[in-house]
């Protein structure tokens, strides 16, 4: 039984005990680096392609062309191979787990709606074309907003594989504008507020401390659910602060207390659980089916967590709470901002801002303070 291939024109065969197997010999006129063994010029390495039977003799001569070219202009042979969508994304979320404020909607982003469609495709091979089609497909069936939201974890995603060098350009930068994303300007009114803090009561003690904890404070939900009790100081001058760590903007800010946010964190203090520092220690799933089940008993099924905060910025503006310090407190980078994400009204320092907002929301809850 023959021990080596025997070639014809660089396509070679080998008749093994197993089956016949096809081989290809390359001559390598620069030399290189082949399987992590370097070659010197003017020698030829053989490269096994697998069952005779799988190959064609002009599929073989193709291939042996393809590859000869490469050699002959010093080019890498042994290529890496191509990089999946779906790998990628698997590998993106895990390294974003622990830095990603909305991690568990990101995964459901990858998971649902961009793995099924991009799935199999290289991250070499995802066009303009290709996100503009997806973007039709789920506008079908999603609204504006969402289809937005989801092309933004694709394009975080792209933009990942960009930095690391697995991709040159990030497709989603050349795709078509979603249109029909309208910015919600949903708040409050005060009767609708006691309304809902009153189903709040009858749901879960602390719902309706969560529920005013955020429109005085006027923090994003997913950092109220992140805020520890390490994260509250007391100062010198009796006041009482709270350090955001965990924000959107990845710039930490510090946020006065409202005498009401003051005995909201007492009564926390008493619902604390042993091992758990956070101040409202509570799921997400369960913080989510307790928001909806007195929002329903409320009639605001249209009310978002989100919008306590708009609550908490325009009536505060309203007020005479000066836009400046109002976007310091919310965490905004600029007053563009401000005026672009909540409704604009016309009519400090932070800790003046927190007794006027105090003094506001007390009123519109129909609390009084001697």
């Amino acid at each position: 039984m023959e021990k080596r291939p025997r070639y014809l024109n660089g396509i070679g065969v080998f008749r093994g005990a197993r089956g016949d197997t096809a081989w290809l010999k390359i001559g390598l006129p620069h030399g290189g680096t082949y399987k992590g063994k370097y070659h010197p010029p003017n020698s030829a390495i053989e490269i096994k392609m697998g069952q005779l039977s799988s190959w064609g003799w002009d599929e073989l001569e193709a291939k042996h062309a393809e590859l000869q070219r490469l050699a002959d202009r010093g080019e890498q042979l042994d290529r890496a191979p191509e990089i999946l969508f779906s790998d990628w994304a698997r590998d993106w979320l895990k390294r974003a787990e622990n830095r990603m404020r909305s991690h568990a909607i990101a995964k459901v982003h990858v998971d649902r709606h961009l793995t099924p469609f991009f799935g199999e495709k290289p991250l070499t091979g995802i066009t303009v074309q290709d996100i503009n089609r997806w973007i039709a497909t789920r506008l079908a069936v999603a609204q504006p907003a969402t289809v937005k939201r989801e092309l933004g974890t694709l394009g975080s995603i792209l933009s990942d594989a960009v930095r690391s060098g697995n991709l040159e350009a990030n497709p989603c930068e050349g795709t078509n504008t979603i249109r029909g994303v309208v910015g919600r300007q949903r708040f409050l009114t005060s009767k609708e507020l006691v309304r809902l803090l009153k189903s709040a009561e009858a749901t879960e003690d602390w719902l309706p401390d969560f529920i005013l904890w955020c429109v005085h404070s006027g923090m994003r939900k997913s950092e109220v659910c992140n805020l520890r009790w390490p994260h509250v100081r007391d100062l010198e001058n009796g006041r009482r602060i709270v350090s955001v760590d965990t924000t959107k903007t990845d710039l930490p800010r510090i946020v006065h207390c409202t005498p009401t946010m003051c005995e909201i964190l007492d009564r926390q203090k008493q619902r604390s659980r042993k091992g758990d520092d956070r101040i409202f220690p509570v799921s997400p799933m369960t913080l989510r089916r307790r928001w909806e089940a007195a929002r329903k008993e409320a009639g605001l099924m249209d009310v978002t967590v989100h919008d306590l905060r708009r609550t908490h910025s325009t009536h505060a503006a309203v007020a005479g709470v000066d836009l400046r310090t109002l976007a310091g407190r919310l965490g905004h980078t600029d007053l563009k901002m401000l005026e672009r994400h909540y409704a604009a009204f016309v009519g400090s320092a932070d800790a003046d801002a927190a007794d006027t907002i105090g003094r506001l929301f007390e009123r519109m809850t129909g609390k009084t303070r001697d």
